[in-house]
């Protein structure tokens, strides 16, 4: 009765922990089994031991695994957390010591124009323009400028300043025996204002030469096709080859406007069969262009702290050389006379 009810309690129990792994027993043995059921039970208690021990060491190292990639991927977040903090340290250094070093080039470019318009000063005086241009091996025919208008609050703002700085350069380019300005300005304000700048421009020259002396000029406007001169009664287009400069006020309009406007005229042209379509050259579309916008200018300046075109005509400056002074924000003529000086040294070469 003690064997049969320790077999049941061990099958029972076989049954909780679940299927035992088959095991090969050779036939001898089997027999020895089958005739003692008890050593049966034996055996299988000491198979079911060995593999409880077994897992439970699997388990343990599984346990241990898991410990090690856990502190592992707390390190590696931790090594995460301190890069980022490095990174960021770094990043606000290397902002501070930037910030810095544009600082005191700011005010050096600061102290650098002060000192050059200290050298540079016109005086209102032409014949201290010139000298200061004599000195140059050449000048180039046309100028370029372009202007900005700055907001009415602040000084030398709005269109009155606008006008200003625009008739300081015409009193600045005849003093400098140059012949053709192009003054542009993004909105077309001195456009839209002629008659006030062409005041303005006849009172500045009065400063410089004196009320009887006054330059003759021209102020031409190549959108509308029309030409105004500071004397009334020159109305002729014969008197513009008797000007001193010829002023040529340019806006947006003049870019790439003018480009689109161009091509609509040519293909009309093609469709009602006036022009042939192997007429159409880039000689042809040259020509065009300097007729309604002018021809290119030697040099263009810029009166501001980094070159911004604004939309000028583009093709108008394949080859014309730039000049602007960094961190500058006026129109001074030390950046007048320093882009004809730099002009001057310049060599351009032609490309057949």
């Amino acid at each position: 009765m003690d064997v049969i009810s320790e077999s049941s309690r061990l099958q029972s129990e076989d049954s909780a922990v679940g299927p035992m792994p088959t095991k090969h027993i050779p036939p001898a043995e089997a027999e020895v089994l089958k005739k003692d059921p008890t050593k049966t039970k034996l055996k299988l208690l000491k198979a079911v031991t060995a593999s409880a021990l077994m897992d439970e060491d699997k388990g343990m190292e599984e346990r241990k695994v898991r410990r090690l990639s856990r502190g592992e991927s707390l390190l590696d977040r931790k090594a995460s957390k301190v890069e980022y903090v490095m990174c960021k340290v770094l990043l606000v250094v290397l902002y501070l010591l930037y910030g810095l070093y544009r600082y005191f080039q700011y005010e050096y470019n600061k102290m650098k124009l002060r000192l050059l318009g200290i050298i540079y000063n016109p005086s209102n005086t032409p014949q201290l323009i010139r000298q200061d241009v004599t000195k140059l091996k050449k000048i180039p025919r046309r100028l370029a400028a372009i202007l900005e208008m700055k907001s009415a609050s602040s000084v030398g703002g709005g269109v009155k300043g606008l006008m200003n700085d625009g008739s300081e350069l015409v009193c600045w380019t005849v003093s400098a025996g140059i012949k053709h300005l192009i003054l542009y300005d993004y909105d077309g304000v001195l456009k839209s204002n002629v008659a006030d700048f062409r005041k303005e421009v006849y009172n500045k020259l009065g400063r410089y030469y004196g009320p009887s002396n006054i330059p003759k000029y021209a102020i031409r406007i190549p959108h509308l096709n029309k030409i105004y001169f500071n004397d009334k009664d020159s109305k002729t287009p014969g008197e513009r080859n008797k000007v001193a400069i010829e002023i040529s006020l340019l806006s947006n309009r003049d870019g790439r406007e003018t480009i689109v406007d161009l091509t609509k005229t040519m293909a009309d042209l093609c469709a009602s069969h006036e022009l042939q379509l192997t007429d159409i050259t880039m000689k042809l579309v040259d020509k065009e262009l300097n007729h309604l916008v002018g021809p290119e200018p030697d040099l263009l300046l810029y009166f501001g702290p980094s070159l911004d075109l604004q939309g000028f005509p583009p093709w108008h400056i394949r080859l014309t050389e730039f000049h602007w002074e960094k961190d500058n924000d006026a129109v001074v003529y030390s950046v007048f006379i320093r882009g004809l000086q730099k002009y001057s040294a310049c060599k351009i070469n032609v490309g057949k």
